[in-house]
């Protein structure tokens, strides 16, 4: 089974998420100091919310009339938007690291896609939006958890693991972002259940989010980090195979493991070349 429709199990269920925010619907604005947040990120959160809400009715605007668009028109809308969600991450987060990460997993992302055989367009352009901010609810996280480089107490950790709660609820109420949100929710959930925030199982878990698992982890891997070098491509995927059944679906992590080496060095070679150039031409 393969959640759709951007419906949250807690929705199905008919149940509270496992937090609840505070909506004003006069303002139109959720009050994020409930969930005890600090005064930065609740900045940030309502900050990240106003940009996604003007990008949310500009979208509607330039779509509003698609039967006199060109598709190549259209085409270069959707990635002027994408690139849009690249300055939202700069403009709420300033870690020019999250970008980089965001920019090269959803070109990842878009590579495994096609591999895959999926031609459908509105699902490229929406996991690719999906990848680009799946690590957006981490703006409502403290900072000092986010940068901590000893281990996490078991309640720290529990306050990261919202990250995925926090981006669906920033984003699923905007049309051009709602089917971007399975990546969101669903991008720590694992193949055999370990995963969080809910502990889903093979195909329960959107199969968007577990294309994404799988990029995810190969930049994670090849990425330098402060406390070590990032590894080779051959090694990570090397390491990724021991995880088939726990970690990965098996049927995707044998399409992924068949992409040849040089296609993923050469898309990493041409999206960290694009970081050094204007987001938006």
């Amino acid at each position: 089974m393969i959640l759709s429709g951007g419906e949250a199990p807690w929705k199905r269920a008919g149940s509270k998420p496992p937090f609840a925010f505070v909506f004003n619907e006069e303002k139109e604005e959720r009050d994020y100091s409930s969930w005890g947040m600090e005064s930065t990120e609740v900045r940030k959160m309502s900050s990240a919310r106003n940009i996604l809400r003007h990008m949310d009715i500009h979208y509607g605007n330039i779509f509003k009339d698609q039967i006199s668009n060109v598709e190549e028109d259209i085409a270069e809308k959707q990635m002027f938007f994408n690139s849009s969600l690249l300055y939202l991450i700069a403009a709420t987060d300033g870690n020019e690291d999250s970008i980089g990460h965001s920019k090269l997993v959803a070109s990842y992302t878009t590579l495994l896609t096609k591999d895959l055989g999926i031609e459908d367009k509105n699902f490229l352009v929406n996991i690719q939006r999906g990848a680009l901010l799946h690590d957006v609810g981490k703006i409502g996280i403290p900072e000092f958890i986010l940068r901590k480089a000893s281990s996490l107490t078991e309640r720290e950790k529990g306050i990261l693991q919202e990250h995925p709660l926090l981006g669906y609820e920033m984003i699923e109420e905007f049309d051009f972002l709602r089917k971007a949100a399975h990546v969101v929710l669903y991008h720590h959930e694992k193949y055999d259940g370990s995963g969080y925030p809910f502990g889903l199982i093979g195909e329960e878990i959107p199969v968007e989010a577990r294309i994404f698992c799988l990029t995810d982890t190969l930049d994670a891997i090849t990425s330098d980090r402060p406390y070590r070098k990032g590894k080779s491509f051959e090694e990570a995927l090397r390491e990724m195979e021991k995880y088939r059944g726990s970690q990965f679906d098996p049927v995707l992590l044998d399409i992924f493991l068949s992409i040849p080496v040089e296609k993923w060095q050469d898309i990493k070679m041409k999206t960290l070349a694009s970081l050094r150039l204007p987001l938006i031409n």
